[in-house]
């Protein structure tokens, strides 16, 4: 789905000093298509460490193959096969891997396709096996015990960002839109290695991190290439009392016409860069109903299941009664919601949460008007498509579309921000 719903951290967003780095400040612009005018290369000792991205959890509905020679090893790097060409093998667990019904090593493995090689990962889902995806890097997969596999890409996080452009950006956006999302996706990254307190793996492939798609040989992945090597090593930091820190660089579909600030959205503090109040007119430009959209609605039985699988304690609501909005932002957004129940409990959420809870495509946003009418909660009145915090991705293509560049467009969705060079 082009462009991020909402994000799911919520650590403090000023939490890693990139000193480590050899950070390099950045003048406003990004006049050159190699390296930008005044910026020396960090040493090439300084590279940052393999990006850990969890593509899902298997029980026996996935399969893989690599189309070139691979490696087989442990974790802890003893080689365990060598091959050419691995066909389809369904990914199962239990003891050990098993490939195609064949154990291939212990609990925890890797896969190592030949330099520039990839690993095609492939899905059950109800219509059949998904489209094959190819991955780059190495393919690592961890059996949990009960039968269950966790696959996880190990990849650089040059890699990592040109295979999440496109999932994240529609294919007919500008060049300078693709620059701009590279610089936010690789701060993003950097940020949720930075900070994860997960063992296995520092982001996952969906929309609680960004959408991942891996490597093809698409017009789009193109254009993600080349605006990653362009932008290379480039982040947003801002000015700490602490020094110069990276941050977590939200972004969403469309604000709709002003941004949320983090502390509204999140149960984190507010930083300059996250302050929201933001003015934006460019995400008019939105196609479908990104900007303004039509009215929704949910059974409230559905709904209730939906909030019980997430907050088992709403169960003790019964039948929904009534839907509050306690308090709303100074732009308009539901930040406060009462639900209430015929036992005559009560129970309060974030509009955030409260939104996730309901389904990011039918509460497309926090800024509009609820209302029960009968057995169906209804949403009217909506603007916007996602959280709204921090990048507006129609706005920025908005302003691609005007002349504006990636650090412009950067420095406007994230005030007292800057660009710098982290490697």
């Amino acid at each position: 789905m082009p462009g991020a719903q909402g994000k799911s951290a919520s650590k403090a967003p000023c939490a890693w000093w990139i000193g480590a780095l050899a950070i390099l400040p950045m003048a406003i612009g990004c006049p050159g298509p190699s390296r930008p005018v005044g910026i020396k290369p960090a040493p090439a000792a300084r590279s940052v460490r393999d990006i850990r991205v969890l593509l899902g959890v298997s029980r026996s509905t996935v399969r893989l193959r690599v189309p070139g020679k691979y490696t087989i090893r442990t974790c802890q790097g003893r080689i365990l096969t060598r091959g050419a060409g691995l066909p389809w093998s369904i990914v199962s667990g239990g003891a050990g891997i098993e490939l195609g019904g064949r154990q291939v090593g212990d609990a925890r493995i890797e896969i190592v396709p030949e330099p520039g090689g990839v690993v095609v990962v492939s899905r059950v889902t109800r219509s059949g096996w998904s489209v094959a995806r190819q991955y780059g890097g190495d393919l690592r997969l961890l059996a949990q015990g009960d039968g269950a596999v966790k696959v996880i890409n190990v990849v650089d996080v040059e890699t990592y960002v040109a295979g999440v452009l496109p999932g994240e950006l529609y294919p007919g956006f500008s060049r300078e839109s693709f620059r701009t999302q590279a610089i936010a996706a690789r701060t993003y990254a950097l940020y949720e290695m930075s900070t994860t307190s997960r063992v296995d793996y520092d982001v996952t492939a969906g929309e609680g991190s960004q959408v991942y798609e891996g490597a093809s040989d698409t017009a789009v992945y193109r254009e993600a290439c080349a605006a990653v090597k362009y932008t290379r090593g480039m982040v947003c930091t801002w000015t700490s009392s602490a020094g110069e820190r990276i941050f977590c660089t939200f972004f969403s579909s469309a604000c709709g016409g002003t941004t949320q600030s983090v502390s509204d959205g999140k149960s984190m503090h507010n930083i300059p860069p996250l302050a929201g109040g933001v003015r934006c007119d460019y995400c008019r430009i939105a196609k479908g109903e990104a900007y303004r959209w039509k009215p929704r609605s949910i059974r409230t039985a559905e709904l209730m299941s939906r909030l019980t699988e997430r907050y088992p304690e709403a169960a003790k609501l019964g039948r929904l009664r009534d839907v509050r909005v306690l308090r709303r932002t100074a732009g308009g957004r539901a930040r406060l919601i009462s639900l209430v129940g015929e036992t005559g409990r009560t129970m309060q959420l974030p509009g955030e949460n409260f939104r996730l809870a309901v389904g990011s495509r039918v509460m497309r946003s926090t800024n509009c008007r609820i209302c029960l009418d009968g057995d169906s909660l209804v949403f009217e009145d909506g603007k916007g498509f996602g959280h709204g915090m921090g990048l507006c991705q129609w706005g920025m293509e908005g302003q691609a579309r005007l002349g504006r560049t990636a650090a412009q467009i950067l420095r406007h969705y994230y005030p007292q921000s800057h660009l710098t060079r982290a490697y």
